[in-house]
């Protein structure tokens, strides 16, 4: 186990394993200042892939939804045959 660690990005020291608690020395990947960066830079790429589900969700809800339209003006003409079949018997 490395004594000093070293932030992934910028190289700075972010801690001693003398001043330390083990968890928190093991935990540590970045600095302050970078962390506060890589925490922006994975909300972002996470909200950017949650915009793109969502927006081939909606696009395959509106598919479905013109499909429906369809099927319903179908149904109607088709019920509206059967009645004047039953009213012409």
């Amino acid at each position: 186990m490395k004594e000093i660690k070293y932030c992934c990005n910028c190289g700075k020291v972010i801690s001693k394993i003398d001043e330390a608690d083990w968890y928190s020395h093991m935990s540590k990947k970045y600095c302050s200042d970078c962390r506060q960066k890589s925490d922006r830079e994975k909300t972002a790429a996470r909200v950017s892939a949650l915009r793109k589900r969502k927006k081939i969700k909606d696009k395959f809800r509106d598919e479905q939804l013109v499909l429906l339209k369809q099927q319903n003006e179908l149904l109607q003409k088709r019920i509206i045959q059967l009645r004047e079949e039953i009213a012409n018997h």
